[in-house]
């Protein structure tokens, strides 16, 4: 709904009249030069309508009534803008707390999809489904693993800001860099998940760099029928890993080309919350005091900040792989 709306003179039985004419009428009875019956004939306006104007006595404002009157609202408005001009603007979860009912409507960031995941048609799924559920028939769930491996970025991204209208290049002063952490992530079909595998970008593994982590997590290295799914891609597999599968019974099923969008459990259902977790935790760590002093994430407290995250979803983990395999069409 519009803040203020401005009516079309004679759109509606009431107001029926421009702001410029209402002040000629009363001008010119105020000065004399016509009564009030005159000037509502002339100028086509109520003479109850001229009486009110006259005595200042006006109707309250239809409508719902706001929370804040204009006066109030006006410190709200300068105070934004001072601190969106000096590098430091209110984001959208601070700010909808004081005025919930402007932020019903959030805005929404478009995709970018790539002709060749586009070119993903119903054929193609249908084969990779039916060939899967024949897999997976006599496979128990704890015995169908997913991995995937994702990054885990130094930047803890964009934010929703309150600036001023017009402002086209707003900025929010926090330390952040293009470095990123690569984490390998597996999970069967039945909800578990086993410990992350963490890969620095460094020439040497620091002692410091594997403390505080995950349990069982790794650093820097790689009974009956199982089944895992992986990306189809050559980095992925080798001879070694091939003839590992093969000594122990495991099964190795590649994702169709270019629809991990689609067929991944962990790309479906896992990494977006522990995305947006993630850029939680390493903004309340940036805005700390310690997070002020780097410019960028230091490798010995990524572990200790992936627990944390680890640790809020955990709740939900299990739900979400379980429903990752689901919609992948893998299990059940």
């Amino acid at each position: 709904m519009i803040r203020k709306y401005k009516r079309t003179p004679g759109s509606r039985k009431y107001a029926d009249v421009t702001t410029s004419t209402l002040e000629e009428c009363l001008n010119a009875i105020r000065s004399g030069e016509m009564s009030q019956r005159q000037a509502a004939d002339q100028f086509n306006i109520s003479r109850w309508t001229i009486k009110r104007r006259l005595k200042n006595d006006l109707p309250i404002k239809p409508g719902l009534p706001s929370v804040f009157t204009s006066d109030e609202e006006i410190p709200f408005a300068s105070h934004l803008d001072k601190v969106c001009d000096f590098g430091f603007p209110v984001d959208e979860l601070v700010f909808r707390y004081i005025v919930k009912c402007h932020l019903e409507k959030q805005g929404r960031f478009a995709n970018n999809v790539k002709r060749a995941r586009a070119a993903i048609d119903d054929t193609v799924m249908t084969q990779y489904v039916d060939s899967s559920s024949d897999l997976t028939k006599d496979v128990p769930p704890d015995r169908i693993y997913n991995y995937d491996e994702t990054c885990m970025s130094d930047d803890p991204g964009r934010s929703k800001i309150i600036c001023r209208r017009g402002y086209k290049y707003p900025e929010s002063v926090i330390n952040s860099t293009k470095s990123t952490m690569i984490v390998m992530f597996c999970g069967n079909a039945a909800g578990l998940s086993i410990p992350p595998y963490i890969v620095y970008k460094a020439e040497h593994l620091w002692t410091t760099w594997v403390e505080n982590g995950p349990m069982g997590t790794r650093y820097n290295r790689t009974s009956g029928n199982k089944i895992v799914f992986g990306d189809h891609l050559t980095s992925h597999l080798s001879l070694n890993v091939v003839k590992l599968c093969e000594e122990n019974d495991i099964k190795f099923v590649c994702f169709p080309p270019n629809s991990s969008h689609l067929t991944q459990p962990l790309d479906i259902a896992y990494f977006r919350p522990l995305k947006a977790e993630w850029r939680d935790i390493l903004t309340k760590w940036k805005h700390s005091e310690a997070g002020k002093r780097v410019a960028s994430l230091p490798k010995d407290l990524f572990p200790m900040l992936l627990k944390t995250v680890l640790d809020e979803i955990q709740p939900n983990l299990s739900k979400n792989l379980k429903a990752g395999f689901k919609k992948a069409g893998v299990f059940p």
